[in-house]
């Protein structure tokens, strides 16, 4: 843990109120908004107060909550301005993009629900579902449903560990980062299968 966030910590411990739940709301919601910020430790730093310092569970839970959703909706609202190719940056436009962005469409149109639903559940890519949602231009009352699902999901889920990890915060980071580093090795290996299908199948008429 870095020194910043036993600094946040020791200021949580000491806040816990409307400015202790804004601060767990802003950073659920910014870790949409700016990807590289590590929103799931300041999310665990109010799981762990709310699990041994007496913070509110339902307030910690609505604040990640509502602040993922938001976040979410800023990144689809990012996605859904670039879905017109003339909004779109110049690394998105041409003839190979907008088949891509065809076949996002056509997959998110089928099955936009579970995309959004495992948001939560992969770490550091997470707003890149809700920018491929705008992309594919679904209603925005549906993304905010799927992925207010994989937000209340989640947080359960790290409700319920910190709750049985009790005061054992080297313990509720360890358990996150060993999923984090899980997910990712996964999701690499997934993208590499894909990537090498899809170069066969590119290959399979000209052989």
């Amino acid at each position: 843990m870095g020194d910043w966030s036993e600094v946040l910590r020791l200021w949580l411990a000491a806040h816990e109120g409307p400015a202790g739940y804004a601060v767990l709301a802003i950073s659920s919601f910014a870790e949409y908004v700016v990807p590289p910020l590590p929103g799931d430790t300041v999310a665990l730093l109010g799981i762990f107060l709310a699990a041994s310092s007496g913070w509110s569970p339902l307030g910690v839970y609505l604040a990640l909550d509502v602040g993922a959703v938001l976040g979410g909706l800023v990144a689809y609202a990012f996605g859904r301005a670039m879905a017109d190719g003339r909004r779109r940056p110049a690394f998105l436009r041409g003839p190979r993009i907008d088949a891509a962005l065809a076949v996002l469409t056509a997959r998110y149109a089928a099955r936009g629900a579970v995309y959004l639903t495992l948001n939560r559940f992969v770490p550091a890519l997470r707003s890149l579902f809700f920018v491929a949602a705008g992309l594919a231009r679904l209603p925005w009352p549906q993304v905010a449903l799927w992925g207010a699902v994989s937000a209340c999901v989640w947080n359960a889920l790290l409700l319920g560990v910190g709750f049985g990890l009790g005061s054992g915060w080297r313990q509720l980071q360890t358990a996150t980062q060993l999923y984090g580093g899980v997910v990712l090795v996964v999701g690499l290996a997934v993208l590499l299968v894909v990537g090498w299908r899809a170069i066969r199948a590119r290959r399979a008429p000209h052989s």
